[in-house]
């Protein structure tokens, strides 16, 4: 069932409905800049790094396919490989974690 909410948006008061789906999503959260997740569904095709390599901003970690597409995953940052998380050939759903990055 939906929920019924006042909204007051500069000097208007609204009502609207707010779907169950809506009212139960998880709260936002900062992402941590030492974890790489992945942003789409998807099959890992290739890891391109190894644990206690260092990288540069822009540098490829891995292949990610998703939808017959092969999208490269570059690391958002400087710094060394603390952790890979998945295989070649894991299947990874949206928001899995793919890479940690030491501090």
């Amino acid at each position: 069932m939906d929920e019924l909410k006042k909204l007051h948006v500069d000097g208007t008061d609204y009502d609207t409905r707010l779907t169950r789906k809506y009212c139960e999503r998880p709260a936002w959260r900062r992402p941590d800049l030492r974890q790489v997740r992945s942003i789409i569904p998807g099959q890992i095709l290739a890891v391109k790094v190894r644990p206690g390599q260092k990288v540069k901003r822009g540098e490829s970690l891995l292949v990610l396919e998703a939808m017959k597409m092969e999208n490269e995953i570059a690391s958002p940052r400087d710094g060394v490989v603390r952790n890979i998380a998945v295989v070649v050939g894991q299947n990874v759903p949206k928001n899995t974690l793919l890479i940690e990055f030491e501090e």
